[in-house]
């Protein structure tokens, strides 16, 4: 279920995701799973006296992504964690006394700070392997678990949901995805190569040549997993 990586938060300026931010937070340890909910609303009111539910459909409501984050400050994040002698030559003892600390204002600075820039806290992505999902951070609970002599946390869980959250222009693009009239960008997957991706977007491979130019690809025979593609609309091309 999980992911490979790291857990990965992307700050973007709103929720077209065009404008991408510097600020990036990403797990030291990864959650042990996530959960998503998916809510559809029903009118389920019934005339008086009607002896059977006749259930019509409102909306699909926003995803709401549920997500664990364990902040450490033992160090058992750290090379060497059970040999204290050698954290201590190599000036490991500071550690603990601040690195919870650092971990939840990094996240929330990433998630859920008001920034004065945009007048509002970041839209994000969260990435976990193949793992997206696009939205806001709504609510934040911190469990402080275990602590240090003079007080200061040396664990905690950060309770964190996410309701998704997409501009209606991307949306309708997003349901869209296989119009020709729009503009396409797409993330090159193994086994993937330029004719069958343009076929994919355009119905018809012919334009490939078209698309190996357009994003300036010497060898179009070559395309590298992880790499991002422009699909034009077809008046463009054509």
């Amino acid at each position: 279920m999980a992911g490979t990586g790291k857990v990965t938060i992307q700050t973007y300026k709103d929720n077209e995701f065009g404008d991408k931010q510097s600020v990036v937070f990403t797990a030291l340890i990864n959650p042990t799973g996530y959960s998503l909910t998916h809510k559809v609303e029903y009118n389920t009111e019934n005339p008086e006296g009607a002896n059977a539910t006749d259930s019509k459909f409102i909306k699909k409501s926003p995803q709401t992504l549920q997500l664990e984050f364990l902040f450490d400050g033992t160090g058992v994040t750290e090379a060497n964690p059970g040999n204290k002698l050698l954290n201590k030559i190599k000036g490991k003892d500071s550690f603990s006394k601040t690195a919870v600390e650092k971990q939840l204002e990094d996240f929330y600075s990433a998630t859920g700070d008001f920034n004065g820039t945009i007048h509002k806290p970041y839209t994000v992505i969260v990435t976990w392997g193949k793992f997206k999902f696009e939205g806001s951070l709504t609510e934040l609970t911190v469990d402080y678990k275990l602590f240090n002599s003079d007080g200061s946390p040396l664990r905690a869980i950060g309770k964190a949901t996410f309701l998704e959250s997409i501009s209606k222009e991307l949306a309708a693009r997003m349901g869209n995805k296989q119009s020709p009239d729009l503009t396409h960008k797409r993330t090159v997957q193994d086994g993937d190569t330029l004719p069958l991706m343009t076929a994919r977007i355009y119905g018809d491979s012919k334009y490939y040549l078209e698309v190996a130019k357009i994003n300036g690809l010497i060898n179009f025979r070559q395309l590298i997993p992880g790499q991002e593609l422009f699909f034009p609309p077809i008046e463009k091309i054509s």
